[in-house]
């Protein structure tokens, strides 16, 4: 077994889970995953990816697109609508080929927007979930690879109607930031 393949912990302490993953927690190595969502459908896709750029994003465009937008339902209005989370490799010239490609319109949201980026928020709720297992379970050490099970297990079960709740908020989210002219919202 490899020096780094599990992390110790003491025996009141609990997983750290930070949405960007840290170097400076025990162990450095960061999880990526690629997640969509679609209203009535849940999670339609959970891809682990290790490094991301335009050149990935556009094969992963032209790999799972058409089959999660197939799982989605049919076109609005002959659109298929993608939300860019702001990865630079998103906007990259040969990711955009590849929407274009597969039919497919960009919505880009403003950089550092979470109010109205609904995945957000279910990526809060996974890790919420993630440190009451950990607790609850008592989940002390685990390996790089077992942690990666359990966040993708936890991903793929998040219920849909919590999914659908976020996007379905989305609406009354753009009427608050539109009230408080961009600046922070209350809820």
């Amino acid at each position: 077994m490899a020096p780094k393949a599990r992390v110790w912990r003491k025996k009141g302490e609990v997983l750290i889970i930070t949405a960007k993953g840290s170097k400076d927690l025990a162990g450095g190595k960061r999880l990526h995953v690629m997640v969509a969502i679609a209203y009535n459908k849940g999670v339609i896709l959970c891809e682990p990816y290790d490094k991301m750029n335009g050149k990935f994003f556009a094969s992963v465009i032209c790999q799972h697109f058409n089959l999660c937008f197939g799982r989605a339902g049919p076109k609005r209005d002959g659109k298929r609508l993608f939300v860019m989370d702001n990865d630079p490799s998103q906007i990259s010239k040969v990711a955009e080929n590849a929407l274009t490609d597969i039919e497919c319109e960009l919505l880009r949201i403003p950089p550092r927007s979470p109010d109205i980026n609904p995945i957000v928020n279910v990526f809060h709720l996974v890790k919420n979930l993630l440190e009451s297992e950990a607790i609850q379970e008592n989940i002390t050490c685990e390996t790089f690879e077992q942690f990666k099970t359990r966040v993708l297990r936890t991903i793929e079960n998040v219920d849909p109607t919590i999914i659908d709740k976020a996007i379905g908020s989305m609406p009354q989210r753009i009427r608050l930031i539109i009230k408080g002219k961009g600046y922070r919202t209350k809820y």
